[in-house]
């Protein structure tokens, strides 16, 4: 990676020139075969954005990624649960993913008779009826398995994970724990199980503040972090609150004061002002608001509250150009009527 920023592209809606959100930027780093790395970072840094984008999810938005010659990603996430089929069973699954993979010419010597299928899934503990057991009736620790399973048996060289234990019971993490111990290529994992970590990471990146640096503390150091980054954010949510309400009871409290001082001129002016007193009210708390929303989206929110977020900022923009296009009639209305 060179020069690499990370992040979204503007909504597809969006005006022309609307700029995209970067999350985290100007990453400079290599990963070399063999090299087993933990990203951490407080929840909204933008580990799963990085993760995203080298498992070629998301496109960098700026600089360059240069992928090594016969690099197979094997890339695992919740969401990742979705490509599963209720329906099916885990061995169709299995059996579907040897077709999609023949066709696709990526065969790489798998044994590929149901009977070699069947016994890769026992190794993931689907046994007996299991595999012909109805996917939608399974658990969501059951499904992250299966999903790990058609993971591991594409034989991936670099294989990034991100949160792998969230629906899994400790017997299935501690499997997990050894399945990655015995896996040869390189891993780049994102996670809060801090046992999973100092399990099968050697080395540690630092997502925080819109940058990536090596973590040079240990696990505990980590968790300290965690926890004072999480009062930062609180501290900081609350002050800009504070800030826009503190902002938007003065911007009442001036038009109030703007509308007593008009309220006995004459018309046709006295109406006229009165509206653009009003207006530039409006105006003052909607920039007090936007302020406030640009700065929570600086602090990469998680992605739900990044998109409300994102989808607010929009709505003040769009109502502020509105009004300083009203501010602009009605200016132009009282100098005409006062000439």
């Amino acid at each position: 990676m060179s020069g690499v920023s990370f992040g979204y592209p503007p909504p597809v809606d969006a005006p022309e020139g609307t700029p995209p959100t970067i999350i985290v930027r100007n990453v400079s780093k290599s990963v070399l075969a063999g090299q087993r790395i933990g990203i951490l970072g407080a929840n909204g840094q933008g580990k799963s954005t990085v993760v995203k984008t080298i498992a070629r999810d998301l496109a960098a938005i700026g600089g360059e990624i240069t992928e090594g010659k016969g690099l197979n990603i094997g890339y695992f996430a919740q969401q990742e649960l979705d490509v599963l089929r209720p329906s099916d069973t885990p061995l169709e699954h299995m059996i579907r993913l040897v077709k999609d993979m023949t066709a696709a010419g990526k065969i790489a010597g798998q044994q590929t008779r149901e009977q070699d299928l069947r016994s890769f899934l026992g190794t993931f503990n689907f046994s007996g009826d299991m595999v012909k057991q109805a996917v939608g009736s399974m658990s969501g620790g059951e499904k992250a398995r299966l999903v790990l399973c058609m993971m591991v048996w594409q034989r991936p060289n670099l294989l990034l994970m991100d949160e792998p234990t969230n629906h899994l019971d400790l017997a299935t993490r501690e499997a997990l724990a050894m399945a990655l111990n015995e896996f040869e290529g390189t891993l780049m994992l994102v996670s809060h199980d801090r046992a999973l970590l100092r399990s099968v990471c050697d080395e540690f990146w630092m997502v925080s503040r819109g940058g990536i640096e090596p973590f040079d503390g240990d696990l505990d150091d980590y968790q300290r972090y965690l926890l004072d980054e999480a009062k930062r954010q609180r501290e900081a949510i609350k002050e800009a609150s504070s800030a826009a309400a503190k902002a938007e009871r003065k911007a009442e409290a001036e038009a109030t004061a703007a509308a007593a001082k008009v309220k006995h001129k004459p018309a046709p002016t006295g109406s006229l002002k009165r509206k653009l007193q009003d207006v530039e009210a409006r105006m003052t708390v909607l920039n007090t608001e936007g302020a406030a929303l640009e700065g929570h989206l600086s602090q990469s929110p998680p992605p739900s509250d990044f998109a409300n977020l994102g989808k607010r900022l929009k709505a003040v923009n769009e109502e502020l150009q509105a009004l300083e296009e009203q501010w602009l009639d009605l200016s132009q209305q009282i100098e005409s009527a006062t000439a």
